[in-house]
C-alpha cells in the first residue's frame, strides 16, 4: 500500500517571486506573465452546464515551422532548468534538477519545451496479488537493477512494457504503482500527450540530466497514435532521438488496432501484457481493504467474493460505495452492475426494453442460481 498527495498546482508564474539579473530576463519574464494572463482571462463561451474546454495550444502549432525557425529556443548551451511558477524551461542557470513527480512536456511559443507538473493522488494504491499487474512491477523493479550489465553489453539501458485488457482491469492503476515507485527513487514520469513533442522534450531531459531515471506512460497508446500517426509514435520509442535509464509503458483496451510494428516489435515493446479483471483471491484483498466490515465476517466476504467474479476494479468500488455508503441491496447492485458489463446500449433503445431486459434477463437469472445455490443474502447497510 502506498500514499501520496500533491496538491494542485498552477503554471501561472505570477505571484512568484524569481529574480531576475538583467533587463532582457525581466523583459521575458514579464512578456511571459502577460501571455499567461491572456490566456487565464479569455472568456469561455457560454453553455448550458456542459464542461468547457480550452482550445490546446498545440492544437495550431506548427512543428516544421518550429524545426526551421525557432530552432533557438531549445537553447544549444542548456545545462540547467529555468523556474518560472511551475514551469521548467531549458536554460543555463538556476534549478539543477526538475523535482520528482509526474509531469507533461508542453510547448510556449515565448519560451519554447518545458516540463509541466501534474497534481496526482497515489493515496492507498493495492498491489494485488495473483496479478500480471503484480509481475510487470516486479519486473521493471528489477530491470532497474540491471544497469552495469546493460552497458558491459553495449546495449541502452531502456524497456518498453505495452499493457492490454478489458477496460477496467487495472492496467491505469498498474501505471500508477510504476510511477509512484520511480518518484519514490527521486525519478520523473512523463505521461505522453503528443509524441513528437514529448520525444523533443525527453531529448532536453537528457542534455540537462544525462542519468535520471524516467517512466514514460502512453496511455490508451491507440487513440493517441490515431490523433498524430503511428510515425510520431515510433519516432518517440525508438527514432533519431534515442535515450536510455528509461521505461516506456502503454496501455490499450483494443491491440488489434496496432500495427505490428508495434507489437511483434522487441526494443519498442519488449514485454506485451494481457492484465485481465482480478482473481478471488486479488478481489478478496481489495475488498478487505476498501469495506473493512467484511473482515471480521468470513461468510459475508466469500458472498462478496463469489459474487463478483469478472468484476473490475471499478465494478467492486461501486459496489462498496452502493451498499455501504447508500444503503442499497446488494444482489440488485450486482444485478445492475452486470447489466452495465454485459448489455448494449443505443439511443434507439425505449424504456419498455431496458425495464424487459433487466427484469427477464439478468434479474430472474441471477434470482434463480442464488435460489438453487442457497447464497445468503447480505442485507442493506444505511437503512433502518
Amino acid at each position: 500500500m502506498c500514499e501520496q498527495s500533491i496538491q494542485e498546482e498552477t503554471i501561472s508564474p505570477r505571484g512568484n517571486n524569481m529574480s531576475v539579473d538583467n533587463s532582457t530576463e525581466r523583459d521575458d519574464l514579464e512578456e511571459l506573465r502577460t501571455l499567461t494572463e491572456e490566456n487565464d482571462n479569455t472568456d469561455a463561451p457560454e453553455t448550458s452546464g456542459e464542461r468547457y474546454d480550452a482550445p490546446d495550444p498545440l492544437d495550431s502549432y506548427d512543428y516544421d515551422e518550429y524545426n526551421e525557425n525557432d530552432e533557438g529556443t531549445l537553447k544549444e548551451n542548456a545545462r540547467l532548468w529555468a523556474k518560472v511558477g511551475d514551469a521548467y524551461f531549458p536554460s543555463d542557470e538556476t534549478v539543477n534538477q526538475i523535482p520528482p513527480g509526474q509531469y507533461h512536456i508542453e510547448y510556449s511559443h515565448n519560451r519554447g519545451i518545458y516540463f509541466s507538473r501534474k497534481p496526482i493522488n497515489l493515496d492507498e494504491l493495492l498491489i494485488l496479488p495473483d496479478s500480471a499487474s503484480e509481475e510487470i512491477i516486479d519486473n521493471i523493479e528489477y530491470f532497474w537493477s540491471r544497469e552495469s550489465t546493460f552497458r558491459q553489453l553495449g546495449y541502452l539501458w531502456k524497456r518498453g512494457v505495452l499493457l492490454f485488457g478489458p477496460a477496467g482491469s487495472g492496467k491505469t492503476s498498474t501505471l500508477q504503482i510504476i510511477a509512484k515507485k520511480i518518484i519514490d527513487r527521486g525519478g520523473i514520469a512523463v505521461y505522453v500527450k503528443e509524441p513528437k513533442l514529448t520525444a523533443q522534450g525527453l531529448e532536453l531531459l537528457r542534455r540537462i540530466e544525462p542519468t535520471r531515471p524516467i517512466i514514460v506512460m502512453v496511455e490508451d497508446i491507440d487513440a493517441i497514435q490515431q490523433s498524430h500517426g503511428e510515425a510520431d509514435m515510433l519516432a518517440m520509442l525508438d527514432g533519431d532521438l534515442q535515450i536510455d535509464n528509461v521505461v516506456f509503458i502503454a496501455t490499450t483496451n483494443y491491440p488489434e488496432k496496432l500495427d505490428k510494428r508495434l507489437v511483434n516489435r522487441p526494443s519498442r515493446f519488449d514485454i506485451v501484457r494481457k492484465i485481465g479483471m482480478p482473481s478471488a483471491e486479488a478481489r478478496a484483498v481489495y475488498l478487505a481493504a476498501r469495506n473493512k466490515r467484511l473482515v471480521d465476517d468470513d461468510e459475508e466476504m466469500a458472498t462478496w467474493v463469489d459474487s463478483t467474479d469478472g468484476f473490475s476494479i471499478a465494478h467492486l468500488k461501486e459496489l462498496i460505495v452502493s451498499v455501504e455508503a447508500l444503503g442499497q441491496d446488494f444482489h440488485a447492485t450486482i444485478d445492475r452492475l452486470c447489466i452495465m458489463m454485459d448489455q448494449t446500449i443505443s439511443s434507439e433503445d425505449d424504456d419498455k426494453k431496458q425495464i424487459i431486459g433487466f427484469t427477464a434477463n439478468v434479474g430472474k437469472k441471477r434470482g434463480a442460481v442464488r435460489a438453487a445455490e442457497n447464497v445468503p443474502v447480505p442485507a442493506a447497510r444505511g437503512k433502518n
